[in-house]
């Protein structure tokens, strides 16, 4: 299963690449459903990669992301996710972002979650699955839009930080 997403923001590729490539394992300061993420060193670094992965706390549980592809010049990264509470039919999960810079200092972003279940869960689970997806990489996207053209969260981030301390508290 694939969900793409694309999108115009309305500020400088370099702004957008820099959230996206350069301070990949910063992705809790913007992401409202990540509350706390940190950069992980276990593997290869890939060349100009700021480092082999992250660790991102979700409402899903704990991820473990492992950058596959950075290509600093096309402003690409690709990673794997693999999570604590991923149903077991879920094979493999990996997303792909890329920046294109546009005239007057806007930019598109393209991300492509690429999604493989095992067989028999593609036909049954899959269509909820991908409704379930669509939400979460357009929530995704609305953050990342809000962040680089205000340079803030999104306010649904506060809404997240504060609904994360009630239930912890």
């Amino acid at each position: 299963m694939e969900i793409r997403q694309e999108f115009i923001v309305n500020a400088p590729c370099d702004r957008v690449w820099n959230i996206l490539g350069h301070q990949y394992s910063q992705v809790s300061i913007w992401a409202s459903d990540v509350y706390a993420s940190r950069q992980h060193d276990l593997g290869t670094v890939l060349h100009d990669a700021p480092c082999a992965g992250r660790v991102c706390e979700t409402s899903m549980g704990k991820f473990k992301e492992t950058i596959t592809h950075y290509d600093e010049q096309r402003k690409q990264v690709s990673y794997t996710a693999k999570g604590d509470k991923m149903p077991f039919f879920v094979k493999r999960l990996v997303n792909n972002w890329t920046v294109v810079p546009l005239e007057n200092h806007r930019s598109k972003v393209e991300m492509r979650l690429d999604v493989s279940l095992l067989p028999v869960f593609d036909v049954v689970m899959g269509p909820m699955l991908q409704k379930q997806m669509k939400t979460v990489t357009q929530a995704v996207a609305e953050d990342l839009t809000y962040f680089a053209e205000k340079g803030n969260p999104h306010p649904r981030k506060f809404e997240a930080r504060q609904h994360n301390r009630l239930k912890t508290a």
